[in-house]
């Protein structure tokens, strides 16, 4: 998901004066000082990643959708229906961040009950670097596979190809590791390609072209199709056309989870002795290159793009935040 590259050469930028960069411009934008300083810990959480396209980079963006009413700065997220191991939130017109955050707590907690929970969210905007919302599963010893929405609806009546009408949907799968391993999280768009290298791989196989497509289309059906099932008015926030499913595991349920663990590690092991993939130097499983970064930036500071602080910058000039970075 992060579409912009991490370049170590760049300057680091510790994270604490970012995330209270990015909280006093939230309280600006009118969100309760709870939840802004909760939103500005998930974008400095999703830059220690280096997933720098979905970071703090948004702040601006994110404060216009606010005071453009196009996001609800003060959305009271609801359980609009409960059952058993399922649960279903409706996120009142506010950015998907929170929608998200609450669905995979309570899918989690449904898990611990159950062995499985279900959540399912509606009516929200963006819901970021979702590898935020795997991880307080795996953090609390769960499996979890969650998807969303795109940012933009589907254009299914425009002729276009079938993959870009389809937009790039956010899929993440994650899944404890023992103390001390780093969790596997995959983390990424459903959208294998821009449509030009997608005419330049056709040429070579059409078979990850399908793959791809068939990603996007599980993203699709389960989200879109339940959500019509109880469709809920944005209002004025025309933003919030995002939904949301989130599935926990509890790997207790299923068994020893040392087990599970010791199993874990030996796929890992085993994976890492293998060959990497061309024009590529190690194997790494997913999120473990992020989990190397949050340690290095998190000590060292994180290495921002010029663009990404200049425009913090300036935005904090026009609206009269202190750059804390500065300091």
């Amino acid at each position: 998901m992060a579409y912009v590259s991490v370049n170590y050469e760049n300057k680091r930028y510790m994270p604490e004066p970012l995330r209270r960069f990015a909280t006093e411009s939230f309280e600006q934008a009118g969100l309760p000082a709870e939840a802004a300083a909760e939103l500005a810990g998930y974008l400095v959480a999703t830059d220690l990643r280096g997933v720098l396209s979905h970071g703090t980079y948004n702040v601006p963006d994110y404060v216009d959708y606010f005071q453009s009413h196009r996001y609800n700065p003060k959305p009271q997220i609801r359980v609009v229906h409960e059952a058993g191991a399922t649960i279903q939130y409706d996120g009142d017109g506010g950015i998907g961040y929170f929608c998200s955050a609450r669905s995979v707590e309570a899918a989690v907690d449904k898990a611990r009950q159950f062995g499985v929970g279900l959540a399912f969210g509606r009516n929200c905007g963006h819901t970021g670097s979702i590898g935020n919302w795997t991880r307080i599963a795996t953090s609390a010893g769960m499996i979890c596979l969650f998807t969303s929405t795109a940012v933009s609806p589907s254009d299914l009546v425009t002729p276009q190809t079938v993959t870009s009408a389809l937009m790039d949907h956010p899929f993440s799968m994650g899944f404890p590791a023992a103390p001390g391993q780093p969790t596997v999280v995959i983390d990424m768009g459903t959208l294998l390609a821009p449509p030009a290298v997608q005419e330049q791989l056709a040429l070579v196989s059409t078979l990850p072209l399908i793959k791809g497509l068939a990603l996007q289309t599980i993203s699709h059906m389960v989200t879109l199709p339940i959500a019509a099932m109880q469709p809920a008015d944005p209002g004025p926030f025309s933003g919030a056309t995002c939904s949301l499913i989130a599935v926990v595991i509890d790997p207790s349920f299923l068994g020893s989870v040392d087990d599970y663990h010791t199993e874990g590690q030996r796929i890992a092991d085993g994976m890492g002795q293998m060959h990497p993939m061309p024009g590529l130097d190690r194997v790494v499983l997913p999120g473990q290159l992020e989990a190397e970064r949050e340690v290095d930036f998190r000590q060292n500071g994180i290495a921002l793009d010029p663009r990404h602080i200049d425009k913090l910058t300036e935005f904090g000039r026009a609206v009269g935040i202190p750059l804390y970075w500065e300091r």
